[in-house]
């Protein structure tokens, strides 16, 4: 059976769309899922271990740590043995990224991403998924989008990629290629050999640590001497110079330095701009490792509402390689516009080519050989082709935008899903709809039974005469399959039960989690895996069942709301009433017959279609279309600094995917994975 872990699982929207999807008798294996956030480790740990009776691991840690792959792969190996992952997924955070809140410059997450893509290329599985929010598309003019992409293309297998160069320094024809174009390969190949070089020296640091922190847990040092030298080791794990990519600038800044030699009409300031360039690009390494100290700093010291802010977002535009690289190549144009002999002109364009080829990364510079051998040396083009398509370890075309409520979800919530495929693998374009627009699953039919409950009550039943009522109503009568084919459309065999009815039965095969039948779902205030034993368990039948205790003021409030649709078309029909005079401007109020808004993390910004009331976490999870079986642990809501510490139910809601959403991304893997 296909294998995956979930990274940045927070409540684990992914990994429960996963295990409910099945094809020919085939279904995947959770072996791990991890989050820095530790209520999220409770939360996985009943519902997965102690719930579904899983040998899933959990790694509560910050993926960013300078060894948090090391310590995932060991987790893994010693809890599996040697056993490959088939398939990875997360969604990094997106907070910055989202159209519905602020875009922080330098924010931490921005480039979580970054680090999930490391991870992507050190265990390398046949698929990975990444999920973030709809903004992610647009966020610095498309930039990110772009950069991911490429970031994607350039993992690569650089054994294959030493393959290729070998064979291109074997068969070249020097003399089928014009002057400019000679340059072109012979920059192309030293630098694809710069990139081979540095990868190697890379595997050798990793190696080396993992081998030195194996030996420190036998020597007799006192722990605090050991953590001292794990500290130590870890701040230079990743530090790593690059001596080949400086000898290759230090040889351009060489050429360019001797063609204007004794040249009288460029000024020394322009050229030595070149040169300085070239110097820190050779130290990228360093001044990358500057640069997240700042933007680490900037996040460490809150500094986004800060007058300090500007000027530290300057510091990490300067050291941006891109910048340096772009502010360079715009004085070498200008000095070859004002270039007056052939060898100033010569080196100039050739420092000029290093510097965008240095910046295209290592997938644009093999295909920019291969142009240039299909152009000079077809007949070797298409032998090199056959090597190159082993070298882009990861086939994808573009992102897919994907719209819940089109799989059955009770909610309307875009996502961006970037799907990549191994070399060997089959690519995925589509997540193909499950319901048309007609078919959708509406807020009532989702909820409808719900609402017994009452301003600050805690329900941990379900009430069966107010169920009857709503399976008699004509929202809550429509009959569906799990995963929301109404029951006309459904195959023959198909099992077919009203939404609520699939909530509270559950959508996961019973014959694979005999256990979730057999005990009431346990409830636990803890944070942590620390203060279970303090903080205790309960079992009900129903869990996360909660109103808040609004005042009469509120309800009348939500009563208004209620009446007009929303806030603003409240304030728009009634300017003057007191009740609108309220700091907060984000009240929605559901619709009985439509999928709902996007779930948030704050549970007052809806108002129930039929209630004078914010939504209980229970059917917050309900238009996520979470299983009643599955309970959120921790704090129903937390505030201030605990909000560091702690991620309370409804924040474990608002930022989940959406189960029915994630089986229809694994049911398509699932259907193509070799």
């Amino acid at each position: 059976m296909p294998t995956f872990i979930d990274m940045f699982a927070g409540a684990g929207g992914f990994s429960e769309g996963f295990l409910q999807a099945e094809y020919n008798g085939a279904y995947y294996d959770f072996l791990l899922a991890s989050d820095i956030n530790p209520t999220c480790e409770v939360t996985h740990v009943m519902r997965y271990n102690r719930q579904l009776g899983l040998n899933t691991q959990f790694l509560t840690k910050d993926i960013s740590d300078a060894d948090f792959i090391e310590t995932l792969q060991a987790k893994i190996h010693d809890t599996f043995g040697n056993v490959n992952i088939d398939v990875l997924v997360g969604g990094p955070p997106c907070q910055s990224f989202s159209l519905a809140g602020e875009r922080k410059k330098n924010d931490k997450k921005d480039d979580l991403f970054a680090y999930y893509l490391k991870v992507i290329e050190a265990i390398r599985p046949k698929y990975f998924v990444m999920e973030n929010v709809a903004g992610i598309l647009t966020k610095d003019h498309g930039n990110i989008k772009e950069r991911i992409l490429k970031e994607i293309k350039n993992i690569v297998d650089y054994d294959a990629l030493a393959e290729l160069v070998l064979n291109c320094e074997k068969f070249m024809q020097p003399k089928t290629y014009s002057g400019e174009s000679v340059v072109e390969y012979e920059l192309c190949l030293k630098l694809l050999k710069v990139w081979i070089a540095q990868n190697k020296r890379a595997a050798e640091r990793r190696s080396d640590y993992t081998k030195v922190v194996s030996s420190l847990e036998h020597t007799e040092l006192s722990a605090q001497q050991k953590a001292f030298a794990l500290d130590a080791l870890l701040k230079s794990k990743n530090d790593i110079s690059n001596p080949d990519l400086e000898t290759f600038c230090a040889a351009l800044s060489s050429e360019f330095v001797d063609a204007y030699r004794n040249n009288k009409e460029i000024l020394e300031d322009d050229r030595n701009i070149i040169r300085q360039a070239l110097l820190l690009v050779s130290h990228q390494t360093d001044l990358g490792n500057i640069r997240n100290r700042v933007i680490r700093e900037i996040n460490a010291s809150h500094l986004n509402r800060s007058s300090y802010k500007q000027q530290f977002d300057g510091m990490t535009d300067s050291l941006s390689i891109d910048s340096i690289i772009e502010a360079a190549v715009k004085q070498c144009n200008k000095l070859i516009t004002a270039a007056q002999d052939t060898k100033s002109l010569a080196a100039t364009k050739k420092v000029r080519l290093g510097l965008e080829i240095i910046n295209e990364g290592v997938f644009a510079t093999m295909q920019r050989l291969l142009n240039l051998v299909s152009i000079h040396q077809p007949s070797l083009h298409s032998k090199l082709t056959v090597i190159a398509n082993k070298v882009a370890l990861y086939k994808i075309e573009s992102p897919i935008t994907l719209l819940s409520s089109d799989y059955g979800v009770p909610q309307n919530r875009t996502r961006v899903v970037f799907i990549g495929c191994r070399n060997d693998q089959t690519l995925i374009t589509r997540i193909p709809p499950t319901i048309t627009d007609e078919e959708k699953v509406g807020a009532a039919e989702a909820i409808g039974d719900l609402d017994y409950i009452r301003i600050g009550a805690c329900a941990t039943d379900y009430d069966e005469a107010f169920y009857q009522k709503h399976q008699a109503c004509k929202y809550g009568a429509i009959s569906r399959t799990k995963f929301g084919v109404p029951a006309e459309k459904a195959d023959s065999g198909d099992e077919c039960h009203t939404y609520a009815e699939w909530s509270r039965r559950g959508r996961l095969n019973p014959e694979r989690f005999p256990r979730l039948q057999e005990t009431l779902p346990v409830y636990t205030a803890a944070n942590s895996m620390g203060d279970l034993n303090v903080a205790g368990e309960k079992s009900a039948v129903l869990q996360n069942h909660e109103t808040s205790k609004h005042s009469a003021e509120v309800q009348a409030r939500y009563a208004l709301i209620r009446k007009y649709g929303d806030y603003h078309s409240a304030k728009e029909s009634e300017p003057d009433n007191p009740l609108l005079q309220t700091n907060k401007r984000n009240y929605t109020c559901l619709m009985a017959d439509r999928p709902s808004t996007t779930v948030v993390t704050l549970p007052d910004d809806f108002t129930h279609y039929a209630s004078n009331r914010s939504l209980t976490v229970r059917e917050m999870a309900r238009l996520q279309s979470f299983d009643d079986s599955f309970v959120f642990q921790g704090k129903r809501t937390t505030g201030g600094d605990r909000r560091k510490l702690e991620t309370p139910q409804y924040t474990q809601v608002g930022n989940a995917v959406p189960p029915l959403m994630a089986h229809a991304i694994a049911l398509e893997i699932l259907k193509k994975i070799k």
